[in-house]
């Protein structure tokens, strides 16, 4: 799923829970140094498994076995050690690398439990035709899990921790937050495998967008944008031409303020703002 898509799904999906008043829970999950944790052994059984052919699965074994690199410092340069895990980053392989491995880990985890664990945008209907269901969103390593109750929050949180452990992903409690909405146990706090606490929040900060409302990350999207703006004061007094001017203001200026604007909800006050 690509970044506007999944910003534009969750501010949709939340406008919808708070105006007609439903229960739901958003886990926001964060992966310590996820690209440099994958366990590369696992990551050729996948591609495998995902029907990508043996030969291109050894073109790419050949990048990755005997990687070996040292750590330049002041004090001089280390011996060389090899690396033994996570994608090599900087090429266009990489990214997709990771997403066919994340995207296994988390098949293995909610696959045949949509039903119990995730949000229900349509109910079931009857034995033949099947509940429309969302359970969780993503844009590289930045998941969210979606559910109806903290319970089950909890059960598809622990599954996609296991299953992610397995490839070398590690969570980070202290970073994995959970938005909860119209919960009855407001009492209720989810945890981690390891027994850490994950803290529960109003709003969340995912993709660069600000979660609970249009009118927060407007606000947050103005600051940016008058920061940057200001910045460029010794552009705007010089003597470039207006047309030079006007090209870096939107491109600089008006990129910032309207990022993720597809996203938003808005009222003539805000409209009014933006003008």
């Amino acid at each position: 799923m690509g970044l506007d898509q999944s910003n534009q799904l969750h501010h949709t999906f939340l406008h919808g829970v708070k105006q007609k008043n439903l229960e739901a829970a958003i886990v926001f999950v964060d992966f310590r140094k996820a690209f440099d944790t994958i366990h590369r052994g696992k990551m050729m059984k996948i591609l495998l498994a995902y029907g990508i052919p043996k030969k291109i699965v050894d073109a790419i074994r050949v990048l990755y076995d005997d990687t070996r690199a040292r750590i330049i410092s002041p004090d001089g340069e280390t011996e060389e050690f090899e690396i033994v895990a996570g994608v090599l980053q900087g090429d266009t392989l990489a990214p997709y690398l990771f997403a066919i491995v994340l995207d296994y880990a988390m098949r293995k985890a909610i696959n045949r439990f949509e039903e119990e664990l995730g949000f229900k945008l349509v109910k079931r209907r009857s034995r033949r035709t099947a509940p429309v269901t969302i359970t969780d969103t993503g844009f590289a390593d930045d998941i969210a899990l979606i559910s109806e109750g903290l319970a089950q929050a909890q059960k598809m949180l622990t599954r996609v921790e296991t299953e992610a452990a397995k490839i070398g992903l590690h969570m980070n409690a202290k970073k994995t937050q959970v938005m909860p909405f119209n919960q009855e146990d407001v009492n209720f706090i989810l945890k981690s495998i390891s027994g850490d606490t994950i803290a529960a929040v109003e709003d969340y900060l995912y993709l660069g967008a600000w979660m609970s409302s249009s009118e927060q990350d407007i606000h947050a999207r103005k600051a940016l944008a008058w920061s940057a703006c200001n910045k460029l004061s010794k552009i705007w007094k010089s003597d470039l031409s207006r047309y030079i001017k006007v090209r870096l203001f939107r491109a600089i200026v008006e990129s910032i303020l309207l990022y993720g604007s597809e996203t938003w909800t808005l009222t003539k006050e805000l409209t009014k703002r933006l003008d």
